[in-house]
């Protein structure tokens, strides 16, 4: 293989418009909710309250079957966000929200991988699509696997 081969198998996938609006949707899901809990925190209540539906509704609209693509996007843009403000405004809060934000996120990976082993970060387009679309995936790529095994049972290294 050259060079060129073996970037381009390396090189993640692109993303679509579609895949690109849903993620932008999500960060400012994650938004709204930090909105809510700041304006709960100033005693606006209104504010929170209308900010906190918008969300929902956002959420409830874009992502009903994609709870996973949801939680990533919304953790992941915090976390990108609040890490670039936190050494301009440090404070023990926002310390304890990139840290619960990077702990989510790892055990919502973790927890996905437990889920879905067969999926690797080239089947970034499913996530977009729905849990179903990934457990379909999930399910071709362990079938996929187990006909390699049958039809090489001592691994692709040694040929027969």
């Amino acid at each position: 293989m050259d060079p060129k081969e073996i970037s381009a198998f390396l090189a993640p996938p692109k993303m679509t418009a579609r895949e690109i609006l849903l993620s932008f949707t999500g960060a400012a899901i994650a938004l709204l909710l930090v909105a809510t809990g700041t304006s709960f925190y100033n005693h606006d209540y209104r504010h929170g309250i209308w900010c906190f539906l918008v969300a929902i509704v956002l959420g409830f609209v874009f992502f009903r079957k994609r709870k996973l693509a949801l939680v990533v996007t919304s953790l992941s843009s915090i976390l990108a966000l609040g890490s670039l403000g936190l050494p301009f405004r440090p404070s023990l809060a926002a310390l304890a929200l990139l840290l619960g934000c990077a702990a989510a996120l790892y055990f919502t990976v973790r927890r996905s991988y437990e889920k879905y082993p067969y999926l690797s970060y080239r089947n970034m387009h499913t996530v977009f699509e729905g849990e179903a679309a990934m457990a379909a995936e999930n399910a071709r790529i362990e079938a996929e696997a187990r006909e390699l095994v049958k039809k090489r049972p001592y691994g692709p290294w040694l040929f027969r």
